[in-house]
């Protein structure tokens, strides 16, 4: 029986394996180029899923923070934002 152990000879498999050369494939111009549009197709349909969308122009439409919602509504002469949130709504 010999001393190494399965982790001693996996180390040594692994190691052989790092050391190895990483062969070049042979590839013609026409073949690069393809691929190269092939990973250029991937790049982009895999930003288009991401759900990440910048909308410049809604951000004016949106209400802000409470801070600034309230100040807004100093500055037109309104209420402030917790005597307006307290209120009880208006019958319809």
């Amino acid at each position: 029986m010999t001393s190494d152990s399965y982790a001693n000879q996996l180390e040594d498999v692994l190691k052989d394996a790092r050391e190895a050369p990483i062969p070049e494939p042979a590839v013609d111009k026409d073949e690069h180029e393809r691929i190269a549009k092939l990973r250029a197709a991937a790049l982009v349909t895999v930003l288009t899923m991401i759900d990440v969308t910048d909308e410049r122009g809604s951000i004016g439409r949106q209400s802000g923070s409470p801070w600034t919602q309230d100040h807004r509504r100093s500055r037109m002469g309104y209420s402030n934002l917790m005597r307006a949130r307290s209120r009880r709504s208006t019958w319809r």
